[in-house]
């Protein structure tokens, strides 16, 4: 992860860019369940003060993750545009969700973490194959046909065992 590093001691001030990827073996590092690779092209405009630094994350691809319906991998596009604030001061710290102190004499930051968590909090609550282009879901076939098949239709009843329950409710009542 020393390629995220950015060198800021003696960085002079101003704005500064700087470029990264973001593949499978970066995703592997941090080992999360939903994310199972991607592809990202990364852009930071740092621009640099006297008592803090502006860091403008550009993040453009896609995230490769498990499909909630079909558990094949699908890819998710992302284009995610972040704002990170980091300002000098005696002890290193997180002050609010985009604000963050490190200590006056670091020489480096690295910025894989934040690009990371940029891009995991980048998915969905509900990670789903996009639909086909005749609006049809784009998930595994196969598989929704097996979950088809476990599917109960209200035609068919209910279930006794549910029914002994509602039962136990309306004795309270």
């Amino acid at each position: 992860m020393d390629h995220y590093a950015l060198p800021i001691h003696g960085l002079k001030e101003g704005k500064h860019e700087y470029e990264f990827e973001a593949d499978a073996q970066f995703f592997e590092y941090f080992e999360n369940a939903d994310i199972t690779g991607g592809d990202l092209k990364i852009t930071l405009i740092l621009d640099k003060k006297s008592q803090f630094m502006q860091l403008d994350f550009h993040i453009n691809g896609y995230i490769r993750t498990i499909c909630d319906r079909c558990l094949d991998d699908f890819d998710y596009p992302v284009n995610i545009h972040e704002q990170l604030f980091v300002r000098f001061g005696e002890d290193a710290g997180e002050i609010s969700d985009n604000v963050i102190v490190i200590p006056r004499e670091e020489s480096r930051l690295n910025v894989a973490q934040f690009i990371y968590e940029y891009s995991a909090l980048a998915l969905p609550v509900g990670k789903t194959h996009p639909d086909t282009a005749k609006g049809q879901p784009g998930c595994n076939p196969e598989m929704i046909e097996k979950l088809n098949e476990h599917i109960r239709h209200p035609e068919e009843g209910t279930d006794p065992r549910w029914d002994a329950l509602k039962n136990l409710n309306k004795k309270n009542e």
